[in-house]
């Protein structure tokens, strides 16, 4: 199997994936829903004591045999429906998380214009409850948001970017800007792909499901991305740097958002609350917001959200590489010809396109929010992990496993606290988390529209689809 020319090249394309728009997009709305910096408590703790192990477990079981994720789990054949459920997994996130991308290809469009539109309440888009920052905070009225109506950067986000409809009841129809910049991000995305690796309580809950979705356990790509490592690679330093960065990367972004927030209530004499409302749009409101106050705002705004998009490929094009590298590793066929290998990658790309459709029409922000919650975080995730950690742990064997670390790189410094988190504490973690879950359980909702019983039921089989290849597998 190839391998990273440098070990370097492991850790900047592991931290690539790692550190993106789970970062600087879900983090801060997270945080923001969830009691600010109360939510960070339980962030730090869950990725200590839960994502670092799990990096550690992940990568070394990967570097160790040093093939696909498919074949990895041939060693334990039991559990081998694990493969395929990460593969579904990271079929649902590649599908919803390109759509951000897409969002911010909007935005960043948008700012090579004469005036940023979202600074105005000029345009044909914009109501009559429309209120501009520009003119607020030149305004000597002393008047709040609240009475003013709704700022123009959050219309200038449901109006013009989504073309919000009442809700999943009406679809509506497809957003053409958005389908345009939706393909031309998967035709990238599948040029790409024949670069192989040289392209280098509630609160609590919610908290732990974050720590998941960024630093990306549970969902077989760290294995993916680990199993091209050099036998001696220092995994351990590995996962404590990755880990770090995605934390402070998470902290900064965090504060950077409720800095804006915080400008923007004071400004216009409000709450923070009333500035934005919480959601996925969180950061596409607050951000735009406090860069049209800066100088020269376009320049601003084009490398802001250029930043955003070079992050989000940078994740995105390793979980195109993952899926196809799933079929090849799993098909000797596919695997002897190289045109086969294009071709799959074409389809897998289109088929994930045909997926993001449904989510760039005017209900799409709808469909979105059932990926983003049920498909690529949530329960299903910790189950997840909880039965990974049970196959190695208890089926492969903890005793084999350390053996092959000594051999890998030298040592098995920590051995007791690993073997203690892998066998015992981290699995309970992933149950206690599946069991609040549903004791917990409260109807999906977007701000004041709540899903219909038929979308809350899709949503919840969008999670049983990714872990249930598990115990049909195991069945079968």
């Amino acid at each position: 199997r190839q391998s990273w020319k440098k070990s370097i090249d492991f850790l900047f394309s592991t931290s690539g994936y790692c550190i993106g728009l789970g970062n600087l997009w879900r983090f801060p709305y997270l945080c923001f829903e969830n009691g600010g910096g109360a939510f960070l408590i339980p962030y730090l703790l869950f990725t200590c004591v839960f994502a670092i192990p799990m990096m550690i477990l992940e990568t070394s079981f990967g570097q160790s045999f040093r093939s696909g994720v498919i074949k990895s789990w041939e060693r334990i054949p039991i559990f081998k429906g694990i493969a395929f459920a990460q593969l579904v997994a990271n079929l649902y996130a590649s599908s919803s998380y390109i759509i951000i991308m897409t969002w911010i290809t909007k935005y960043l469009v948008s700012s090579v214009s004469s005036n940023l539109p979202w600074t105005s309440c000029e345009n044909q888009w914009n109501t009559k409850h429309c209120v501009s920052l520009l003119t607020s905070h030149n305004s000597t009225n002393n008047v709040t948001l609240s009475e003013l109506g709704i700022s123009a950067a959050e219309e200038f986000w449901s109006h013009e970017v989504l073309g919000k409809s009442g809700g999943l009841e009406h679809v509506g129809s497809l957003r053409p800007d958005l389908v345009l910049y939706l393909s031309l991000i998967w035709i990238a995305g599948y040029f790409v792909t024949f670069k192989g690796i040289k392209w280098s309580s509630k609160v609590w809950i919610t908290a732990a499901e974050q720590v998941t979705y960024s630093i990306a356990v549970g969902n077989g790509m760290l294995l993916f991305l680990a199993s091209f490592n050099k036998r001696n690679q220092n995994f351990c330093r590995d996962a404590l740097i990755i880990a770090a960065a995605n934390a402070v990367t998470s902290f900064i972004s965090g504060l950077a958002v409720f800095s804006s927030l915080g400008f923007l209530a004071t400004k216009l004499n409000t709450t923070m609350a009333a500035v934005a409302s919480s959601g996925p749009g969180l950061v596409f409101i607050a951000y735009p917001q406090s860069i049209s106050l800066l100088p020269f705002p376009q320049v601003w705004s084009f490398l802001f959200f250029l930043i955003l998009l070079l992050l989000g490929f940078d994740s995105q094009f390793v979980q195109v590489e993952y899926l196809v590298n799933f079929f090849i590793d799993g098909s000797k066929r596919i695997r002897s010809r190289r045109w086969n290998r294009e071709i799959l990658g074409a389809l897998l790309c289109f088929f994930n396109f045909l997926i993001g459709l449904s989510m760039v029409s005017e209900g799409g922000i709808y469909v979105f929010e059932i990926f983003n919650r049920y498909g690529v975080a949530g329960w299903c995730i910790f189950l997840l992990s909880g039965c990974e950690l049970v196959a190695i742990s208890w089926f492969y064997g903890l005793d084999i496993h350390f053996k092959e670390i000594e051999s890998m790189i030298g040592t098995t410094r920590g051995k007791f606290l690993l073997k203690m988190s892998w066998k015992f504490i981290s699995p309970v973690i992933c149950m206690a988390v599946v069991v609040i879950s549903f004791s917990g359980f409260k109807l999906l909702r977007i701000g004041s529209y709540l899903y219909p019983p038929w979308a809350q039921c899709l949503a919840h089989l969008l999670s049983v689809s990714t872990v249930i290849a598990i115990p049909v597998y195991a069945v079968y």
